[in-house]
């Protein structure tokens, strides 16, 4: 996960300077809509007619999904040969930190990544630096093929204080989310049929199996905590047992009567104890020492039965224990849907600078709408939309694809706690990394929580 992040950390390239960047945030805020182009006559192609064109794009992603953009971008250069993109790369810890300060520049990226949640996204709309793309979403059919609970994380009011609702300001190409790698060897050898594990009751039952089953000093679960949020995607498959993802989305939305303070998450958190309790997750000294980079590749190289993690670790499990390796959504609780952190990727913006807009929405759908699908699985991603052109053929590949459309058909994407307020990763990964370690109490861990959400919700209310 990204510090910036309650989702997992994405391999990154190394910084490229970006020209132009100077500027204050705030000096003015930028006319937020597209010129020249009225709503009901978007142009969608036939960019051949502006001429030469060089199209700036900054992303903040590695590994797999920068070669997916890459193959992507030269494909959208074979189609207009007049168009040039110039990508830059950023590690996303610089880049959370800096990418208001670009877009308020004198000569901003024309398309950029940024991120849901107040401390990106809904501080780029407040200040009027990128579009609005709900003429871009009509033309090209994003309503379509992204599911409601996916293009409501893309919604912000025009003055960026409304999380959920009003105007889409970006689309993301693929879809992460949290669930549970198998190591299906040592599941085996415990007597443990992952088919079989069709509740969270029948998963809880299963860990003490496993745990039987392993040398005494290795975890059931792998789990390296050194960052303070690895556990708290551990813990988000046990909360979707019990708290609907419904309410999880309200409470990151700051609806009205939203807490964090109630009975489903206080039996989750008390099961997650529970689990360490027993000795399910190893020694606090050693998951609490453990990046959360080394965990996977501890748990890759066999040293435990599970991960309980982000999908964009598949390659590297992969990688690892080959045709031993299996994920799955973390099976349901009472409700019979699964559910889990989960939302699309990192999304692109217009900048409100933009001399083009039309091509920009254009490349943006072109790398992340449908005709994307192909280099996505072809990278080992799961595209976000839900009618993707391409389907993946290895066995884990599929394994994915298959567990994100499951959450999305069980409506069960609960998005990520920290988008509830600019400090709330802080917040709920130090207090839950001492619970687990003896030092604070499940009251105090919810009660922190909620205090950081009503502090933020009041602030939002000045605003």
């Amino acid at each position: 996960m990204r510090k910036r992040s309650l989702r997992a950390a994405l391999p990154v390239a190394l910084a490229i300077a970006i020209a132009g960047c100077g500027g204050t945030p705030g000096d003015s805020k930028p006319k937020q809509s597209s010129t020249g182009t009225p709503a009901e006559s978007v142009k969608t192609d036939g960019f051949e007619s502006l001429g030469p064109v060089t199209l700036r794009v900054v992303v903040a992603e590695g590994g797999g999904a920068l070669d997916g953009i890459k193959s992507l971008n030269k494909q959208f250069e074979a189609k207009y040969p007049n168009v040039t993109i110039k990508i830059s790369t950023r590690d996303y810890g610089s880049w959370i930190k800096q990418v208001k300060l670009v877009a308020s520049g004198s000569n901003p990226p024309d398309v950029f990544e940024g991120a849901q949640g107040y401390q990106v996204d809904g501080a780029l709309v407040k200040a009027g630096l990128i579009l609005p793309l709900d003429k871009y979403a009509k033309a090209y059919g994003w309503e379509r093929s992204f599911s409601s609970q996916s293009l409501q994380q893309l919604k912000w009011s025009t003055d960026g204080n409304t999380f959920g609702e009003g105007s889409i300001w970006g689309i993301a190409q693929a879809g992460q989310a949290t669930g549970v790698f198998a190591n299906l060897a040592k599941l085996r050898a415990a007597g443990v049929d992952p088919a079989a594990l069709k509740t969270f009751d029948d998963f809880d039952a299963a860990l003490a199996k496993v745990k039987a089953s392993l040398p005494a000093n290795e975890p059931a679960i792998m789990l390296g905590n050194k960052e303070q949020y690895t556990a708290l995607h551990m813990w988000s498959g046990i909360q979707g047992a019990y708290e609907p993802a419904q309410d999880m989305r309200d409470w990151i939305f700051h609806r009205p009567g939203a807490t964090f303070d109630n009975e489903a998450n206080r039996t989750a958190l008390a099961k997650l104890k529970e689990w360490n309790d027993k000795g399910y997750l190893g020694r606090p000294e050693d998951y609490n020492g453990r990046a959360d980079a080394d965990a996977t590749a501890l748990f890759a190289r066999g040293k435990s039965a599970f991960l309980l993690a982000g999908n964009w670790n598949a390659q590297t499990v992969v990688d690892g224990l080959k045709g031993d390796a299996a994920f799955f959504n973390m099976p349901p609780g009472q409700s019979g849907k699964v559910a889990s952190w989960g939302s699309v990727g990192l999304p692109y913006h217009v900048s409100a600078k933009a001399k083009y807009p039309d091509l920009d929405a254009a490349y943006i759908n072109f790398i992340a709408g449908r005709p994307a699908s192909a280099a996505l699985v072809k990278t080992s991603q799961t595209p976000a939309i839900v009618d993707p052109t391409a389907q993946p053929t290895t066995p884990m590949a599929r394994d994915v694809t298959q567990a994100w459309q499951q959450l999305i058909k069980n409506d069960g994407l609960m998005l990520y706690a920290d988008w509830a307020s600019p400090t709330m990763l802080e917040t709920m990964g130090a207090a839950v990394q001492e619970f687990l370690a003896g030092h604070a109490s499940l009251d105090d861990v919810v009660k922190r929580t909620q205090k950081d959400w009503s502090d933020y919700d009041n602030e939002l209310k000045t605003q």
